[in-house]
């Protein structure tokens, strides 16, 4: 089994020196950057932009909830992180949920052409 690691060992022997703990963490250093790129780095970005949308939740914007929901914003209390959704004109329905709960905000193509 002298095949090619024993050619690979004596790089890692050297750099290292007789620490088999340092050639331990030269080998795990580039496992953890990849998974750093790959895994945490996207979803901090896409944290950031959850917070920046509904830091930006404005009044009579038309969201969808995480259950489902589809309403319009009556209200925002950052504070309180609470949102209040109009659901309903004809009974005047409004329903207060955490902030949290919104999924998305509903784009119409018609606003986004006129912009």
């Amino acid at each position: 089994m002298n095949l090619e690691l024993n050619g690979l060992m004596p790089l890692f022997a050297q750099a290292g020196g007789d620490n088999p703990l340092m050639s331990m963490l030269l080998l795990m250093a580039p496992v953890l950057f990849l998974f750093w790129l790959f895994m945490i780095r996207p979803q901090q970005r896409e944290d950031d932009r959850r917070r920046k949308m509904l830091e930006a939740l404005k009044k009579n914007d038309k969201v969808y909830t995480v259950g489902g929901i589809v309403g319009v914003v009556h209200s925002v209390d950052l504070e309180k992180k609470e949102v209040v959704l109009k659901l309903d004109d004809s009974n005047n329905t409004k329903v207060k949920f955490l902030l949290s709960a919104i999924a998305a905000i509903v784009v119409d193509p018609q606003e986004e052409e006129k912009k």
